[in-house]
């Protein structure tokens, strides 16, 4: 809910002197987070809500930071025991089609400066779990797709502006977007999901993704968190003759409809030697299964997760808790904050 600080049945818990913490950065609407918080309790949490940076209280010096929330709760260097970042969109990302004042727009960006130091400091003090900081930057779509060549199949694809497809025949294909960025206004823009095209009618002076169509009775989409594979698979029949990609769909023709799915052994082998091989702790990767064979699509490194186990009764819930609690060892992604990774 927008405007909170807090979506949890449990009641706020003033922070004890060095108490040990969990310190999220997000926004207020990050119903994944809330989601967490809901099963987890706010005692061991302090949630940063950057687009309400002005509602809390912040130092930073030598000695390290301070935050306060409104609420009066506070963690510092010292009490942080693991960090976990969501969503925490600045209002150009949030709103982009929107104006804002250049003293605003100032503001805002010197508190993203020193909240994404704050960051950097704790992911070389190795306590940044689960999802690293501007991943997709160091792990993107077609460095995604290379390295999925050595363990899976991956159906064919192409990049390009003003150069000519290279076709198989017999073959159909789709267009899909790397961005996922709307075309026209903000209020009036849509987005390119994953569309049949001719690539015969494609203008070649813009740029197109394209990729081989496969024809798939199932979508698979498998969370992996660290050492655990979640993974779930939705029926792809009752929607075939109105789109070939389920994220076109209303949340709610597909959220009740992904049902836990059974990997064989050698797949869920060979999604850890693929994650390990990029350098992952977490993600979600989505195949395609026709006639017994999966096809690679894509990993998602930060994507959301909760609607596959909302009321925690899969496993995939749980574990994540597990590993952000400040109870449990501290497990620190594998990438280091060096002069390519530092968010």
């Amino acid at each position: 809910m927008k405007g909170s600080f807090y979506v949890s049945q449990h009641a706020v818990v003033p922070t004890r002197a060095g108490f040990m913490m969990l310190f999220v950065l997000t926004t207020s609407f990050d119903t994944t987070v809330d989601l967490i918080i809901r099963d987890m309790g706010t005692d061991g949490v302090f949630r940063y809500n950057f687009d309400l940076w002005r509602d809390y209280k912040l130092s930073l010096t030598p000695g390290g930071f301070r935050i306060e929330d409104p609420t009066g709760r506070v963690i510092e260097s010292r009490t942080t025991s693991k960090f976990l970042l969501g969503k925490p969109w600045r209002s150009k990302d949030m709103f982009p089609g929107e104006d804002v004042e250049d003293e605003d727009r100032y503001y805002e960006e010197e508190m993203w400066y020193a909240l994404r130091e704050i960051a950097n400091l704790l992911w070389a003090d190795g306590k940044i779990v689960l999802v690293e900081p501007l991943v997709d930057a160091r792990v993107g779509k077609f460095v995604q797709l290379d390295a999925a060549r050595v363990f899976f199949n991956v159906p064919t694809y192409q990049f390009s502006v003003g150069a000519p497809f290279e076709k198989a025949k017999g073959r159909g294909y789709v267009a899909k977007s790397l961005t996922f960025e709307t075309i026209g206004p903000e209020s009036e823009g849509a987005t390119l999901f994953t569309t049949k095209v001719d690539t015969d009618q494609l203008s070649p002076g813009v740029p197109w993704f394209v990729q081989e169509c496969i024809t798939a009775e199932t979508d698979v989409t498998v969370q992996v968190v660290r050492d655990e594979a979640f993974a779930f698979e939705l029926d792809r029949r009752p929607f075939m003759d109105k789109t070939v990609d389920w994220r076109e769909l209303a949340a709610d023709e597909t959220s009740g409809e992904w049902q836990p799915h059974i990997l064989p052994e050698d797949t869920e082998k060979k999604i850890f030697a693929f994650m390990d091989r990029l350098g992952l702790h977490f993600g979600r990767l989505d195949f395609l299964l026709g006639k017994g064979v999966y096809y690679f699509l894509e990993v998602n490194p930060s994507g959301q997760w909760g609607w596959l186990d909302v009321e925690g009764k899969h496993g995939l819930l749980n574990k994540v808790i597990k590993e952000i609690s400040p109870a449990t060892p501290c497990t620190p992604i594998p990438a280091s904050p060096g002069p390519r990774a530092k968010f």
